[in-house]
């Protein structure tokens, strides 16, 4: 299936969900994508190998991942370390933001579980290799198939106990369950673990609605199947791939909303500056209002990528005084448009070009440029020219 894009992806946990089965079945509903997960694989440490082979269960077929490891085990490590390792292996800022975002809430669970700091975080339940090559991987599909926004079917929870280091606990384990929280679930009458803790993390940093969404057409299929055999059900996790029926573009977007009323403009002007300067941000917006008693105080809202809400959430609270954020992901409709640069005199100018809904097409001069011209008369006489030649190709496109 082609790649270009944004997406919606589904998730039917049919026999759960775990890091490998989620990027089994990302990879087997997009094949194309195989090579580049094998060699991003081999960057996450020495000796590590990965395959995706073809599996079949229950008569239905899929795909597994495999991950060849290295020979020598490493002992448990603390949240900064897997951190670290997933900046120095992930490919691009993107990714590493995913990966961040991912690895932040599953380390918050243990960390509220365990009744300690984020930073003192033991991950005694996922090894070393395999869990950085599951969050990793994840979030670079995420990108690569240009996810936007997800859905997912009533996830089942299991039941019974599991070994773990801090001795027996309870299925779903601690950090999975403060990770499910808000999503729908059951108990299918099938025991063990259903749901791993990076798989829950996985699920939360998607931030997934219950339901599949209206409008949007069937483009891919992947299966991922566990290592774990159930005789009832195949232990599979399905991922379907959707886009718009609409010609129009839509994708998601992150609002996150708050108010400012005891916080000084100068400081205030510093912080959401430093907020536009990350990647991820689309836009920060202010607005004038009155809060309570009477104050007057500043509406702001932050637009930005789906997958880094949580981040630019932190950000939020460093770089003000707020101390309640409202927090959304919202669909977005696009118009079409492409970027060109327009030529008058000796000065090339960057213009952007968007089809209207009824097809008439309409430019503007980026205000960088057109911040270049020195009077107001001059960038009166730019923007007449541009309309003339926006004219004459409207034109000569009715001509043809």
């Amino acid at each position: 299936m082609s790649v270009e894009g944004a997406r919606h992806l589904h998730l039917d946990p049919v026999g759960g969900i775990a890091g490998d089965m989620f990027v089994a079945a990302l990879l087997d509903s997009a094949p194309e994508l195989l090579p580049g997960a094998t060699a991003l694989a081999t960057k996450i440490g020495p000796g590590i190998s990965l395959t995706v082979p073809e599996h079949s269960s229950h008569g239905l077929r899929g795909r597994q991942l495999r991950l060849a490891l290295p020979g020598t085990e490493r002992g448990p490590r603390h949240y900064g370390d897997y951190l670290s390792l997933l900046h120095q292996a992930a490919p691009d800022p993107g990714t590493a933001d995913r990966a961040s975002d991912i690895l932040l809430r599953l380390g918050e669970a243990e960390a509220k579980v365990h009744g300690v700091t984020l930073e003192r975080v033991h991950f005694h339940e996922i090894s070393d290799w395999d869990s950085i090559a599951d969050i990793l991987l994840a979030a670079w599909l995420i990108g690569q198939l240009r996810i936007t926004s997800a859905s997912v079917g009533t996830v089942p929870i299991g039941s019974g106990r599991i070994k773990t280091e801090h001795g027996i606990m309870p299925v779903p384990a601690p950090a999975t369950a403060q990770l499910l929280q808000g999503f729908a679930v059951m108990d299918d009458g099938i025991g063990g673990e259903r749901v791993t803790p990076t798989g829950a993390a996985i699920l939360a940093h998607l931030g997934p609605v219950p339901r599949l969404p209206d409008g949007l057409m069937l483009q891919g299929i992947g299966y991922g199947f566990g290592t774990r055999q159930m005789p009832e059900i195949a232990n599979m996790l399905r991922a379907t791939l959707h886009e718009p029926v609409e010609t129009a573009a839509y994708d998601s977007i992150g609002v996150i909303t708050f108010q400012v009323d005891d916080q000084t403009p100068e400081d205030l002007a510093v912080g959401l500056e430093h907020l536009r300067s990350r990647s991820e941000v689309l836009e920060v917006l202010q607005f004038p209002c009155f809060g309570k008693k009477g104050r007057m105080a500043i509406r702001i809202e932050v637009l930005c990528q789906p997958y880094a809400v949580g981040l630019v959430a932190d950000q939020c609270f460093a770089e003000t005084t707020t101390i309640g954020l409202r927090i959304a992901v919202e669909r977005r409709r696009l118009l079409p448009r492409e970027a060109g640069i327009v030529r008058t005199g000796e000065h090339d100018f960057h213009v952007k070009r968007v089809t209207r809904s009824g097809g008439e097409v309409t430019s503007k001069i980026e205000s960088d440029d057109l911040a270049r011209t020195s009077t107001h008369a001059a960038r009166q006489k730019l923007r007449r020219s541009l309309e003339a030649d926006q004219t004459q190709q409207s034109n000569s496109g009715n001509k043809s």
